[in-house]
């Protein structure tokens, strides 16, 4: 494992690198950071070279959030590391990150992976208890009451784990507690939003897809996934029965298994490819 800081040019970010390959590139959730994919680094890591980072706002690093940077970041990240195309893997808002890079910068990505993403405009009445009251939290943290928005977001589905996984538990726990709230005190809405039509752009989006999706996943997002099956052309989804929005922690085997399996082929569809031109 080596770790190193990547400056953005208003800051650092925190990246840690393991294994040789190809590059794959996670992207964590909210409020998260890179320790989330702890079960994944280990297994993705025999095939690839597995990048994993604190986001702006998160975690170790020191840039201040702001989501419409977040692109830049990852091509920040990429190139500090020589690596001019990558598997991407975004999980939640990570997601929502992973598709704009997808919609933006598609001659970077050797393929795309998404785990209960958010897809920018797609607005699809949820249950009551799926929303997540963000300005609400952001007003609690600005009061001083982190603690409130961490224990009411404990409570949320989408941080489900189910009883028998107590050491997933404590790992989301530990994380929360070095949780910040830097991007709540600060809260723009407009960083939200987004200029790009994500999904339309994806029509012509030609990097295989995978979708990973817990069978307990809130029903938002899985009218989210539901789109984006409709609308990426080379897109198939990979659904974990006992799991709900942290399939990658609560069915890590084969979670870990479904995106080796899927970037191995895609690598060796390449290697073929190649071979053929060569003839």
């Amino acid at each position: 494992m080596q770790s190193m800081w990547v400056d953005t040019g208003d800051g650092e970010l925190y990246v840690e690198v393991a294994g040789s390959g190809q590059p794959i590139v996670l992207i964590h959730g909210w409020p998260l950071d890179h320790r989330m994919f702890a079960p994944q680094v280990a297994a993705l890591s025999k095939y690839f070279t597995v990048i994993t980072y604190d986001r702006r706002g998160f975690g170790k690093s020191k840039a201040k959030p702001d989501l419409r940077l977040e692109l830049d970041d990852i091509d920040s990240i990429m190139d500090a590391l020589g690596a001019p195309m990558a598997h991407v893997l975004g999980m939640s808002q990570g997601g929502r990150i992973a598709l704009r890079y997808a919609a933006a910068r598609p001659g970077r990505i050797r393929s795309l992976l998404l785990q209960g993403a958010v897809v920018d405009g797609f607005d699809v009445a949820g249950h009551d208890d799926e929303h997540v009251p963000v300005t609400e939290y952001a007003e609690l943290a600005r009061r001083g009451e982190l603690q409130e928005v961490l224990s009411r977001w404990l409570q949320h589905p989408m941080m489900w784990l189910g009883d028998e996984h107590k050491n997933e538990q404590r790992l989301l726990r530990t994380i929360l507690r070095d949780y910040a709230g830097s991007d709540l005190i600060d809260y723009d809405a407009e960083s939200y939003t987004h200029s790009m039509d994500v999904l339309a752009t994806l029509a012509n989006f030609a990097k295989p897809t995978l979708l990973l999706t817990g069978a307990r996943e809130t029903h938002t997002r899985r009218m989210h996934a539901e789109a984006l099956m409709a609308k990426i052309p080379d897109c198939q989804e990979v659904i974990f029965e006992n799991s709900g929005h942290l399939s990658n922690l609560t069915e890590s085997e084969l979670f870990n298994q479904a995106v080796i399996d899927f970037c191995r082929r895609i690598e060796n569809d390449a290697t073929r490819l190649a071979g053929s031109a060569l003839d």
